[in-house]
């Protein structure tokens, strides 16, 4: 025999099903979906059986079927029977099931070739009508509905079964009515689901958070009162705190910019998919305050309506865009009426303060033995055109911070080779033209409010000045008394300016000398120095004289000046109240002299084996040792260390002058380290037959046709008379 064989190529799968939906009674179920698809839409408002359409819902059988079959949808009612269904399935006896919103599905197809149940959604209209039903339902912009807000509360309140179960004489009538009929009026409904995941008391404050508003008892009356935070009030009418009835204003600030939010962003639920949709709002004019855009996000699931939604965003931009000020006070029991929500209007003059409205966040009714009240206000946002203010008295307090006036002392200097090399990189110091000189600036601090300066400079041909940097000031003392030349010095000082600032192994300018701090005792105020450092030599220095602490506190010019020009500069003081005009500095000025490129003196320069002496018979003998500037950069070199190098091409020239100080003999060339200046050689250039009665030793390096920055210079007495010192500068 032939014939065909029906083949399997998938499965429908079909499912009895008893689905608890809400808490009952609701007012009509217009839609399923199944896997996030319209399976059934309609209205249906009573106990009754629908019938589920959509066999190609997922794709039909040769994908994942649909849902298609009967569904019992029990409302819950008083009256509700068992179901048929559930009894056939279950047998006997069994619940009606009432007080609860129910779906039974009768054996429905609810997938083909997938196990797997997707998940269901049932849209539900319920507006509770137990009280005040003529507002119990709202029509928002977009035509559809949602439940009013003060009524959610109110059976939140006084529902026995999953509510809190007051009374409804506890219940404020009036004020809920009055909240009622405003949100209302605003088309602010509500769809909000409670899954007793959260208390009942968090879900009553997240309603609130939506609509803006107070929930508290009344002082009077005891029972519950909804307050809207609205602009419904009369500033003229308004109960007013001042003087006489504040026992104690504890604080009042007002938030700064920089506290305030520009950006809110709402998070609300798509009415068709029930997702999260969103909707932004700006506070331009705060965001051009700030310089950035500073953004919160708020989520309100209860909103279903776009428009409701973006008006809720423009109401909580406009709390936190504003800096609002906050008050703590405590008052008699004049303001006993006053609570949680409540308005009022702060008078205060010994904070300028001629009236602002405050909206109470929290309030402490007091004890028994201490009847003043504690109230915590903000300002009111719809209260801000009725603000005023009078001025304050003066308070007496005196700003300390100083206007700016010019830096005192200054000093322009040439910068050294020392600075220069540690500045640059190794390949910008072999860029270095002989040629560039650089100019440093040094400045007293001229107040102690003054904070650094800005060097400004051009050469005396520029037209204008340019700014080059930021300078530090520099510390600096004056000599308690003179000094002569020495290779290390002990020295007192006194007005002394930052001098705690100052630390052991750095170099200070004397005058035209360099020195090294080698101790400082800022309690005897006596200084420590190796003396004659970098390219200078040791020389005669009067009481008075100004110490400059330089090191790592030069303003510096980096720009490229060539030797011969003179230099103008103008250092603007910097205070916490601004900047010295620039017409207002002083002008400073120095010749650049190709500082950094000259050879270092010879140092150690000794006479018969003495530094500096006063009195010499016999031959002259004179010493020095070999110097680099070249090597020297690593520390401060003392004079009485011995030979290094020299530099290439470096040669010494040595003078001798007779006792009118005219020059007797000059020696140039020199490679080595020491000459002897005999008494033969003396008495020939005295032309008397005699030695001269003082001679005056210079000695100083050169090198490529330039001389070092300073000479030494010593003056010794021939015949017993006193020495005098002096010192030379230049080049040659």
């Amino acid at each position: 025999m032939g014939g065909s064989r029906k083949q399997t190529v998938g499965y429908r799968y079909h499912l009895g099903m008893h689905m608890v939906v809400c808490h009952g009674p609701v007012d009509a179920v217009t839609e399923i979906q199944v896997g996030d698809r319209v399976a059934w839409s309609g209205n249906i408002t009573a106990s009754g059986r629908i019938n589920v359409d959509a066999p190609q819902l997922f794709g039909g059988d040769k994908r994942e079927g649909g849902v298609y079959g009967a569904v019992d949808v029990a409302f819950g009612g008083a009256t509700q029977t068992p179901n048929d269904y559930l009894q056939a399935r279950l047998g006997t006896p069994q619940p009606a099931y009432r007080g609860v919103l129910s779906l039974i599905l009768r054996q429905v197809c609810v997938a083909s070739n997938n196990p797997y149940v997707k998940p269901w959604a049932i849209r539900v209209k319920r507006c509770w009508r137990g009280w005040y039903a003529e507002e119990a339902e709202i029509i928002e912009d977009e035509g559809a509905s949602s439940a009013n807000p003060a009524h959610i509360i109110y059976e939140c309140l006084t529902n026995s079964s999953w509510g809190m179960g007051y009374p409804a004489s506890s219940i404020d009538d009036s004020s809920f009515t009055a909240a009622a009929n405003r949100l209302s009026s605003e088309g602010f409904g509500l769809n909000l689901v409670w899954t007793q995941q959260s208390t009942i008391e968090q879900f009553i404050r997240e309603v609130l958070d939506h609509i803006g508003g107070v929930l508290t008892t009344s002082p009077s009356t005891g029972r519950f009162v909804l307050k809207l935070v609205r602009a419904d009030y009369n500033p003229a009418a308004l109960p007013v705190l001042d003087t006489f009835n504040v026992v104690e204003l504890d604080s009042f600030q007002r938030a700064a910019w920089g506290e305030t939010i520009n950006e809110i962003v709402v998070v609300y639920t798509s009415r068709e998919t029930f997702k999260d949709a969103t909707v932004t709002v700006q506070d331009l004019a705060n965001i051009q305050a700030q310089g950035a855009v500073v953004s919160q996000t708020r989520r309100y699931p209860g909103i279903t309506s776009p428009s409701l939604a973006a008006r809720v965003a423009m109401r909580d931009l406009a709390s936190v865009s504003t800096p609002l000020a906050k008050v703590r006070l405590k008052v008699n029991r004049k303001a006993w009426s006053l609570g949680l929500g409540d308005v009022f209007k702060l008078v205060w003059p010994p904070l300028g303060i001629d009236s602002i409205i405050m909206r109470i966040a929290a309030v402490d009714a007091g004890t028994l033995t201490d009847g003043a009240i504690s109230i915590d206000a903000v300002e009111d946002v719809f209260g801000l055109p009725s603000a005023s203010y009078t001025a304050p008295p003066p308070t007496g307090w005196v700003d300390p911070t100083p206007e700016p006036t010019a830096a005192s002392p200054r000093r322009l200097i040439e910068a050294p080779y020392w600075d220069i090399a540690r500045s640059l990189s190794a390949a910008d110091l072999a860029y270095l033209d002989p040629t560039d000189c650089f100019l440093q600036a040094l400045a007293g601090r001229p107040v102690a409010g003054a904070l650094n300066y800005e060097l400004h400079s051009k050469t005396s041909s520029a037209a204008t000045y340019e700014a080059r940097g930021q300078g530090e000031f520099t510390p600096h003392a004056v000599l308690a008394a003179g000094i002569g030349q020495a290779v290390t010095s002990t020295i007192g000082y006194h007005s002394e300016v930052d001098i705690d600032l100052v630390s052991v192994g750095s170099y200070a300018y004397i005058d035209d000398e360099a020195v090294a701090i080698t101790a400082i005792n800022t309690t005897a105020k006596t200084l420590t120095v190796d003396r004659g450092v970098l390219d200078t030599v040791p020389a005669a220095h009067a009481a008075g004289s100004r110490i400059w602490f330089a090191d790592g506190f030069q303003g510096v010019d980096p720009t490229e000046y060539a030797a011969g020009e003179t230099v103008n500069a103008r250092l603007l003081t910097v205070t916490g109240r601004g900047t010295l005009p620039l017409t207002s500095a002083p002008t400073d000025s120095l010749a650049m002299n190709r500082r950094q490129n000259r050879p270092y003196p010879p140092g150690n320069m000794r006479i018969n084996s003495t530094a500096y002496p006063q009195v010499v018979q016999g031959d002259l003998v004179v010493t020095w040792s070999h110097r680099d500037r070249l090597s020297q950069t690593v520390g401060l070199t003392p004079q009485s260390a011995g030979n290094i190098g020299p530099e290439a091409g470096v040669t010494y020239t040595l003078r001798v002058f007779g006792e009118t100080g005219s020059l007797r003999r000059t020696y140039t060339g020199l490679t080595g380290t020491s000459l002897t200046y005999t008494l033969a050689d003396d008495q020939a250039d005295s032309g008397l037959g005699r030695p001269n009665a003082q001679l005056r030793i210079e000695l100083d390096a050169t090198r490529d046709g330039v001389s070092s920055l300073q000479k030494h210079s010593v003056t010794v007495d021939r015949a017993g008379y006193g020495l005098n010192f002096d010192k030379y500068y230049g080049g040659y």
